[in-house]
């Protein structure tokens, strides 16, 4: 059956409560700011569960929001860490499977970050995956996310705001114990799904990004007159995939959150994708 890959496992099996102490120091955080120790995110999507004959993006955000809602709580930090805590006293894998089915099935989940996602599955649906969105009526966001999108985070821990200094980040992701474990599930996940693309989501991201991914520095683009739709695209080649990196800004004020700024980012990123 099924099962987390000994990536997910070695960033799950971390001291959380040092990596956090240490991170939140390196990185001057604190407050609401400040990385929480629990159990890290990994990813959300079809991983290994995936429908071998639908084409993947993956979505890269900076890192998880933490929310001491009861729903949120639940599963987010009472099942890994339940499922941790059994893995630790039994050695058997089965015991993180609630958590693994969690992850792969989480855009079909009632617990799904529906505000946040719904977002991208509709900008997905409308451009890229025509048909998996219109056969899946007043579904069609969700089916298109469960199929086509896998999504993890730059950052693995959680924090109640992302108040995170992306240049010193990219510096200390270079040798941090961490965050260079998360970086080798990142490119064990970019192997396993081979996506049409990456895309990250947010400009805080960037930085470590391009130091991340890009094969050469990235090339700056804006297909309005408007600095909401500011893009950095590129080409990146993690191990057997290459392929084209699209990055812009948070789907909020300040980023690209109208349909009408999405569409005009869909088409000039098609165009580009074209030429390479």
């Amino acid at each position: 059956m099924y099962m987390f890959s000994q990536e997910v496992l070695d960033v799950l099996f971390r001291d959380h409560k040092l990596d956090t102490d240490r991170l939140n120091k390196k990185l001057n955080m604190s407050g609401e700011g400040s990385l929480v120790s629990i159990p890290p995110h990994t990813y959300v999507g079809r991983v290994e569960t995936n429908y071998s004959d639908e084409s993947k993006v993956l979505l890269l955000g900076i890192n998880p929001k933490y929310s001491k809602e009861e729903k949120y709580q639940s599963v987010n930090v009472d099942l890994p860490t339940n499922c941790i805590n059994q893995y630790n006293k039994t050695k058997n894998a089965e015991s993180l499977r609630p958590l693994f089915e969690f992850q792969e099935g989480y855009f079909l989940r009632e617990e799904r970050n529906k505000r946040h996602f719904t977002k991208f599955g509709n900008w997905f649906g409308r451009h890229w995956f025509g048909k998996t969105y219109g056969s899946g009526g007043s579904m069609g966001a969700q089916r298109v996310l469960d199929k086509h999108v896998v999504e993890m985070d730059v950052l693995q821990y959680f924090s109640d705001r992302a108040q995170i200094d992306s240049e010193l980040l990219a510096q200390i992701a270079k040798t941090d114990p961490a965050l260079l474990s998360h970086r080798m599930l990142i490119e064990s996940v970019i192997e396993r799904i081979q996506p049409l693309w990456i895309q990250v989501n947010g400009k805080s991201c960037w930085k470590l990004m391009e130091s991340y991914l890009f094969d050469s520095p990235g090339i700056s683009i804006n297909p309005t007159t408007d600095t909401k739709t500011e893009l950095i695209v590129g080409m990146a080649t993690i191990g057997t995939w290459s392929g084209p990196v699209l990055m812009h800004k948070f789907l909020n004020q300040s980023g690209p959150q109208r349909k009408d700024q999405q569409d005009e980012i869909a088409v000039m990123w098609d165009e580009w994708r074209m030429k390479q």
